[in-house]
């Protein structure tokens, strides 16, 4: 499966047409709801996926993880239940007491956070040292292996007695040389159980590269409780203390992210780790203690991380440290959930917050069955059968709703806010509103150097400009994976002279250097030597002797131990075009192939980056699967993944489906011809969504599947209309 392990796709928006003021029977609500319900689970818990719930499937391990994902585990552990060190849960594990509210009395004092039992305290309550920032700083680099030896970190505290020669060493790459700033504690104050981006990333990274591939991501919120993993910003790593090879592993691991005051654990957002009855939080680095919760942590590391790390914005994945901490989402009041997570807030969370207001009824929480959230389906618009009292992804999807129509903090949660606009509203009679068309819009320029130069006017200035040839697709295609994964735009030019429409878009970019991706055949001398006019940084060429060597030469700037290499024949394009918006995504370069050999200079690119697995684009007609077996002996992990359809097409919308629910925008373009679609690759990588195809007068069936599947916040169509015609942008917008 591409990526590795994807527990629960973050869900930002789900269409539904909730009562605003009125409705009609939920089963209308169904109908609208169900593909994305079925897509993308709201929590990692057991029951996340319909209503009613089964009241057995509540029945889970206490610690909250998936037995599922971890169960190849089975009973290898040579010491206590898996994951069975646990906090004891309420009699209802979903509905909020008075005794479990933050304000409902003092804060005991406890040595660490993740001692903390019960719900956060208000930022005013929090120790002053556990609140600690540390500015970005410039460093040098360390090397994987003075990580490994340095004076601080948990194995220079500790020690091992468990043999770390075998354990292979820690991922490496190119790194800048600021280091990110370092966070405060950031408690959990939201209940939105899906997982972030660098959370998934980085589970990802680690599983692969120590071949240990099994872990739990975000949890089902419980109350009177806080935990990351009901924030999606945290994972357990299933690692059994008590066996030889897997102590080596979390051993190393420890040192790697803790060395040096967390040099690599502020690369990666960590902030805060627990293994063996030992901890180490990011606003106290220099030192490991000893954990004081209620799990040892023997059968498994666990990993949290700060919202810029779970964001997936800090130096490792973006190559630009982060210098203004983003402080996540914060409650509006007191001893209440905070909304779900937006956008940066770049400000601490507020102290002294206003009393929630009156409610007759309790905080419930997802997941809950009982007679509370019948009462609040009325409210949302559920009537007859459909009143069933059980607190699934539908009645999450029409609360959340809900909570944004009506102004109220949008939390996922039957809160005292939401309680009280209930009561004021009163329980609705009419039928809802259609839901909204998805927003659909156009970048498009008359030609293919316009298209791409409109897109690269959606960066800020100051970027890295790719510039590649308009006239062929291997080289294009190979540089929109680099700029996507790098988060610079590509811009194209024909072989002997930059077009006005680059000139125009190179002087506002103001580019602080220029890649220029191709050999003297595709891109002349003398346009090189114009594109040194437009910057004040290098302007340098990347090529080989042929497609396959010049696309070897810049999957090299990825470095070594890549996460994942896509692999499409060097003949044609359609195979290949959606799978550069999909390798930038997940930090991979794209090769290419003959259909039944491997150039030796792609062999040569693949024993240089060491991928850990590799996919391969397109059917056997395309990528003979000898070809495709010998590229996964050429892997780390000898791991194989084909990706096809029956045509272009369904090629796109496969690679698509891998992307979670909910995501901010899809970029589709014509399937008949490559420029805008790589062009578009690099903009859809940065902004992590897909890149479909379409025909231009008729809207595919596999894309408009995949896209209600996704329920993309917007929709960018790259090209004209002569490439993508009006009609089609209207049946665009009927989707999601």
């Amino acid at each position: 499966m591409d990526p590795a392990v994807r527990k629960a796709p973050a869900v930002k928006s789900l269409a539904h047409p909730h009562p605003s003021p009125s409705v009609t029977s939920r089963r209308t609500l169904v109908t609208a709801v169900t593909s994305a319900l079925v897509a993308s689970l709201v929590s990692a818990a057991p029951g996340a996926l319909a209503d009613p719930l089964d009241p057995a499937d509540l029945a889970g391990d206490d610690h909250g993880h998936d037995h599922q994902s971890l169960g190849d585990y089975g009973d290898t552990f040579a010491e206590g239940t898996h994951y069975l060190e646990a906090v004891q849960r309420p009699a209802d594990p979903f509905v909020v007491g008075p005794e479990d509210g933050a304000s409902a009395g003092p804060v005991l004092p406890v040595d660490e956070p993740l001692a903390w039992v019960g719900s956060p305290p208000d930022p005013a309550d929090i120790p002053a040292e556990w609140l600690v920032e540390r500015p970005a700083e410039e460093i040098t680099p360390s090397t994987p292996e003075e990580l490994m030896s340095a004076d601080t970190g948990y194995l220079a505290q500790f020690g091992t007695d468990a043999d770390t020669t075998a354990v292979p060493a820690p991922p490496t790459k190119s790194l800048p040389g600021t280091l990110d700033a370092a966070s405060p504690w950031q408690y959990t104050y939201a209940c939105d159980p899906n997982n972030k981006p660098g959370m998934l990333a980085f589970a990802a990274l680690v599983s692969s590269h120590y071949n240990r591939p099994y872990y739990s991501t975000s949890r089902t919120c419980l109350a009177g409780d806080n935990s990351q993993h009901y924030e999606g910003r945290a994972f357990d790593w299933a690692m059994n203390v008590y066996d030889p090879a897997d102590k080596a592993i979390g051993d190393s691991v420890a040192q790697w992210l803790s060395a040096n005051n967390g040099e690599m654990a502020r690369r990666f957002g960590v902030m805060s780790i627990i293994w063996n009855r030992k901890s180490w939080y990011m606003y106290d680095p220099g030192s490991w203690k000893d954990y004081t919760g209620p799990s040892p942590h023997t059968d498994h590391l666990h990993i949290s991380f700060t919202w810029d790390g779970a964001m997936k914005r800090t130096s490792w994945w973006t190559g630009t440290p982060v210098t203004t901490i983003d402080h996540g989402t914060c409650r509006v009041y007191a001893g209440q959930y905070a909304p779900r997570y937006t956008a940066r807030r770049t400000s601490p969370c507020p102290t002294n917050l206003p009393n929630p207001p009156y409610s007759p009824y309790p905080v419930v929480l997802p997941n809950a069955v009982n007679n509370y959230v019948k009462i609040a389906q009325q409210h949302l618009g559920f009537t007859g059968g459909d009143v069933d009292g059980s607190f699934g992804p539908i009645t999450l999807a029409a609360l959340l709703e809900y909570q944004g129509d009506y102004s109220v903090p949008v939390t996922g949660v039957l809160d005292n806010a939401t309680w009280a606009k209930m009561l004021q509203v009163g329980i609705p009679d009419d039928p809802p509103a259609s839901p909204p068309k998805t927003p659909v819009s156009r970048v498009a320029g008359a030609n293919r150097y316009a298209t791409a130069a409109k897109l690269s006017a959606t960066y800020p200035t100051g970027r890295v400009a790719y510039v590649t040839t308009g006239k062929d697709f291997p080289d294009a295609l190979a540089a929109s994976a680099r700029a996507g994964a790098t988060n610079n735009p590509v811009l194209l030019t024909p072989k002997t002279a930059l077009p006005k429409e680059t000139k125009t878009e190179l002087t506002r970019l103001k580019p602080s250097s220029i890649v220029v991706v191709g050999g003297s055949e595709a891109i002349s001398g003398s346009v090189v030597n114009q594109l040194k006019g437009y910057t004040a940084g290098s302007v340098t060429r990347i090529s080989g002797e042929n497609r396959y060597a010049t696309a070897g030469a810049l999957a090299r700037k990825f470095g070594s131990n890549v996460p994942v290499v896509y692999v499409a024949t060097g003949d044609t394009y359609p195979d290949a075009m959606g799978g550069s918006a999909r390798a930038a995504f997940n930090n991979g370069p794209v090769l290419l192939t003959r259909q039944d050999s491997v150039p030796s200079e792609t062999v040569s690119a693949m024993q240089a980056i060491r991928p850990q697995r590799v996919v391969v684009l397109g059917g056997a007609e395309a990528v003979s699967d000898p070809v495709a077996n010998q590229l996964k002996n050429l892997t780390v992990t000898k791991n194989l993944q084909r990706v096809y359809g029956s045509d272009r097409y369904e090629t796109a919308a496969e690679l698509a489906a891998y992307y979670p629910t909910g995501l901010d925008v899809v970029y589709v373009s014509t399937g008949r011809d490559y420029p805008d679609a790589l062009s578009g690759s690099a903009r859809a990588g940065f902004t992590e969504g897909p890149m479909l195809l379409t025909r231009t007068d008729s809207l595919p069936d596999a894309t408009r599947a995949v896209l209600n599947d996704l329920k993309p916040g917007a929709i960018v169509v790259v090209g004209g209309k002569s490439a993508v015609s009006q009609k089609v942008l209207d049946q665009l917008a009927g989707t999601g």
